[in-house]
């Protein structure tokens, strides 16, 4: 997984972690559990991703995939990003 913007910083400075996951769901329960205050910023109070976390697997967009069923395969890089708004 590659984290990119904010998420670096809650994951101790950490830009990328290697996981063993099938899916994008598990990968990011891997995630919580090598970077604990990630946990919060991933998912809302009721364990549903936030909507403003982008996912991608490889240069794929996860929503597209299956979301956090998406399958993963060896090799795959998942890019953790925190979405951009304004004007």
């Amino acid at each position: 997984m590659l984290l990119h913007g904010a998420y670096r910083g809650f994951a101790g400075g950490a830009r990328d972690v290697t996981l063993d996951a099938a899916t994008i769901g598990e990968a990011l329960e891997g995630l919580v559990r090598a970077h604990p205050s990630l946990a919060e910023r991933l998912r809302d109070e009721h364990g549903k991703l936030r909507p403003h976390l982008a996912l991608f697997i490889n240069q794929d967009d996860a929503r597209l995939l299956g979301w956090e069923d998406a399958p993963l395969h060896d090799g795959d890089i998942v890019h953790v990003i925190p979405a951009v708004s304004g004007g």
